[in-house]
């Protein structure tokens, strides 16, 4: 049986579908069967990072509804074999009740190592599709007050549904940001108090990556490619390992953190 782990946020905006589309891709890359789930009714767009949009015939809701078989809806990857992708419909017809959505879930983590649940940012019934379908949770946040104000918020609810604690993915990590807008990297640890498996920094790479539809984790050039390996790996051994970059000051990203500020190179967490 699978984990099954739920992939949220407190507000949109902040990347959660690019982190689901590319931690899954890397999950898989290791060697692991991967099935990753569209559960944002209403804005389907799982399928924009990973390249898949044309092979989607069947949504989820065709199997809940009973209008095809679960296979139907299950899409394979172009590039990795060992990965799996269901969509949802892009209106905002869904099943109400969790232990529906729930119950497919688990129909569908019987044939994979881990499923990744891509759920709609907020607290509405998409969101409680998708927690509830769980066993495990991620959040995604960004450095931003606004951002982290929600994802606390989020993780206060998910504290009592579900059997793990949640992890945190700190996205779009870019200390040029005004500092009015952003809490630095330590104190967001404090705010949030869960431990924090992977920080993802502000690239334009991870941009034309979802515009070419090709999850960026595929591609260990990039340093943005090799986080998103790293955070497969703590995902996989439950740890929480910071990511060390190996890479000299001259070839690094104009949109990287000076080295001497990199707070996951110089503090465990």
């Amino acid at each position: 049986m699978a984990r099954v782990i739920c992939i949220t946020s407190g507000k949109g905006g902040v990347g959660k579908t690019t982190v689901t589309a590319n931690l899954g891709t890397a999950l898989a890359l290791s060697g692991s069967s991967v099935c990753l789930i569209d559960a944002d009714f209403g804005l389907r767009n799982l399928d924009i990072p990973l390249g898949l949009s044309n092979r989607v015939i069947y949504h989820i809701s065709d199997f809940l509804t009973d209008r095809c078989a679960l296979h139907q809806v299950i899409v394979k990857d172009k590039r990795i074999s060992t990965l799996s992708f269901i969509s949802c419909s892009n209106d905002a017809v869904h099943h109400d009740d969790p232990r529906v959505f729930g119950e497919a879930v688990q129909q569908v983590a019987r044939g994979y190592d881990y499923v990744l649940i891509d759920s709609p940012a907020g607290i509405e019934n998409g969101f409680w599709n998708a927690a509830l379908a769980a066993d495990e949770a991620i959040v995604v946040t960004t450095p931003h007050r606004t951002s982290l104000q929600d994802a606390d918020r989020v993780i206060g609810l998910l504290e009592n549904r579900i059997p793990t604690s949640p992890q945190l993915i700190i996205n779009m990590a870019d200390e040029q940001e005004a500092r009015s807008a952003t809490v630095k990297m330590e104190d967001i640890i404090g705010i949030l108090n869960i431990g924090v498996i992977g920080v993802i920094h502000a690239d334009v790479e991870i941009i034309r990556s979802v515009h070419k539809g090709i999850p960026i984790a595929l591609n260990p050039e990039f340093e943005s490619g090799l986080r998103f390996r790293h955070i497969a790996h703590n995902v996989a051994k439950n740890q929480q390992e910071p990511f060390i970059s190996l890479r000299s000051k001259k070839h690094r990203s104009i949109f990287s953190i000076p080295q001497r500020r990199r707070w996951e190179e110089n503090s465990s967490v």
